[in-house]
């Protein structure tokens, strides 16, 4: 039977988080490849995996030397169930046994979270592995490509997604502190709604500050290192700053993951990372060579509080550039005697402006998923800023509507010429999901140029039920807001699904009614916002049960942005155009 071993901090893993080079090399015997450069992020091996390599090695060692099969589990691997004497029979026949794994853009597999060896491939993977570490994910494929090796498809175990993994950082008297400066918080939208979204609260420390920092465009910005660096004495040396930028930032993953990103880089102090040196061009060849991103940028950074009073150990003036101070103090070497800096190469935790897609709801640069998306730059730059927190659903503060509130009917109309009433329960709302789910027939109508996930309620029996609700309450809304001259009744409804494994989001289209009621069904979901552009609203803050009323066709463009986990359910009916109106 093979031996499970789990990789873990809590005991058979070397922990080298926080130490020097010469420090790990010593305490483990075993030396870094030094001249290796990762084929995708064109960067130099992190200390953090060399501990990991160094993990893997020693339970190859225990495998080796005891002559049995062996399952390697790290510790964020998760599943239902693992056969051991499955695995065992597969290895009678194959040198290695991938449990969980990724194929990356050059074709290869990597991620050694959980895969099974017998003897003799644990002693070929020892074989000149102490003398030249590098990334295990990177050594285990290139030792065992002409090896005959077995892979379960799908696979049986995954990673914890880093959203949901505690933080390795955190203890019971460390505080993380998240700091800003926005002196006008009408232009902090986007930080504002995309914290909010991803649980995180920010101090701003512009609040009531009269902006003294220059236009910004030539230069500017010191005021942020003043004002930042007069509020780290009030904090606790062994806190921890997040810095950010207020009016082009968007935050995309929860401070949990990005503290531990920041742990993963091996710094006391990481900075955000650009392609420009900007603004003294004459200082590029002082920086150390890595990817295109690498060049100072002050406007994103995560660090130690006692090692931050001492990067920012003196006073500037207010107008003068903040990242053309922070780049030469980088530069410097007087400061980093007890102390380290470094930039983020790669987008692990910062990404400034470039071009970047969203996966799955997240921000994607081709290599990682950023934690925080920095909009440095010009005008061009200002139009893919907000593009993207378009796509989001996150958009610049409307006019300040005065609340319509007629008391005889109960609704409010939240944005322009979008109501919201209450409509249904919470305990309506779930018997229409059941009904929904119990029929089972999800799939897409007939004729939809904008299909979805959804079942009409004409199948569930339910129809007659949501016409009676919709005459008694919600038609007479719509005649009392927008005085139809002829308002023909309800043509369709029908509750919509959205799930990982389906549909996850729906392109911006308009509805074929004249009127159109949308109801939030649950709310134990993650993005898939309804979200009107022109409207500059979304139904995030719409709760359960709720209906919101709008008029269809060219005015009221909408669209579902992308699910990011769980499924969501809504309820969505159409009224009639004209007499004889059909589907």
């Amino acid at each position: 039977m093979a031996i499970v071993y789990q990789i873990s901090l809590h005991g058979s893993a070397y922990d080298a988080r926080g130490k020097d080079w010469d420090t790990v090399e010593k305490e483990t015997g075993c030396i870094r490849d030094a001249q290796w450069r990762d084929p995708i992020l064109d960067r130099s091996l992190l200390v953090t995996e060399f501990g990991c390599a160094v993990s893997h090695l020693k339970v190859w060692e225990k495998i080796a030397a005891s002559n049995r099969n062996g399952i390697i589990l790290e510790e964020d691997a998760v599943y239902d169930s693992i056969d051991p004497s499955a695995v065992n029979t597969l290895l009678k026949e194959h040198d290695s046994v991938w449990l969980g794994y990724r194929l990356n853009t050059l074709g290869y597999w990597y991620n050694c979270h959980a895969y099974a060896i017998r003897p003799e491939t644990a002693k070929r993977l020892i074989e000149g592995y102490k003398d030249a570490i590098i990334p295990v994910d990177e050594w285990v494929p290139a030792k065992l490509k002409v090896q005959s090796n077995f892979f379960f498809t799908p696979e049986v175990v995954k990673q914890i997604p880093r959203e949901v993994r505690p933080s390795t950082i955190e203890g019971e008297s460390m505080q993380v502190h998240v700091l800003t400066v926005g002196t006008d918080q009408s232009k902090m939208w986007a930080l504002e709604q995309s914290a909010k979204a991803h649980g995180i609260t920010y101090l701003n420390l512009g609040r009531q500050v009269t902006w003294m920092g220059g236009t910004m465009e030539v230069q500017g910005g010191g005021q942020k290192i003043n004002l930042v660096r007069n509020h780290l004495e009030s904090l606790h040396d062994g806190d921890v700053v997040l810095f950010v930028d207020g009016y082009d930032v968007i935050i995309n993953d929860t401070l949990p993951t990005i503290l531990e990103r920041y742990e993963d880089m091996g710094a006391d102090i990481i900075f955000a990372a650009e392609k420009n040196c900007w603004p003294d061009s004459t200082m590029a060849s002082q920086f150390p060579l890595s990817t295109i991103y690498r060049y100072l940028n002050s406007g994103a950074y995560i660090g130690k509080v006692g090692t931050l009073k001492e990067f920012l150990n003196e006073a500037v003036p207010n107008d003068s550039d903040d990242q053309l101070w922070m780049q030469k103090r980088f530069l410097s070497s007087d400061w980093q005697s007890t102390a380290s800096a470094n930039l983020d190469y790669e987008g692990y935790i910062f990404q400034c402006d470039d071009d970047i897609e969203i996966i799955n709801g997240q921000l994607s640069n081709g290599m990682c998923c950023p934690c925080i998306y920095h909009g440095n730059g010009g005008d061009d730059a200002k139009v893919r800023f907000k593009n993207l927190a378009d796509k989001f659903g996150y958009v610049e503060e409307a006019e300040v509507l005065s609340p319509v509130f007629h008391k005889g009917l109960e609704y409010e109309e939240i944005a322009p010429e979008i109501l919201v009433t209450e409509f249904m329960s919470e305990a309506q709302c779930q018997q229409y999901i059941e009904a929904s789910e119990g029929l089972g027939r999800w799939g897409e109508l007939d004729g939809d140029k904008f299909p979805a996930q959804e079942i009409r309620l004409k199948e569930l029996a339910l129809w007659n039920e949501i016409s009676g609700l919709w005459a008694n309450k919600l038609s007479k809304i719509c005649e009392k807001h927008w005085y139809p001259e002829a308002y023909l009744g309800l043509r369709d409804a029908f509750t919509m699904r959205y799930s990982m494994d389906t549909q996850t989001e729906l392109g911006l289209h308009t509805d074929a009614s004249l009127f159109t009621g949308s109801v939030k069904l649950n709310d134990d979901y993650a993005g898939a916002e309804l979200v009107f552009p022109r409207q500059k609203f979304t139904n995030k803050d719409v709760k359960v049960g709720q209906c919101i009323l709008f008029p269809s066709m060219v005015t009221h463009g909408h669209k579902v942005l992308p699910l990011r986990g769980g499924k969501k359910y809504s309820l969505t009916m159409w009224t009639c155009r004209y007499e004889g109106d059909s589907n």
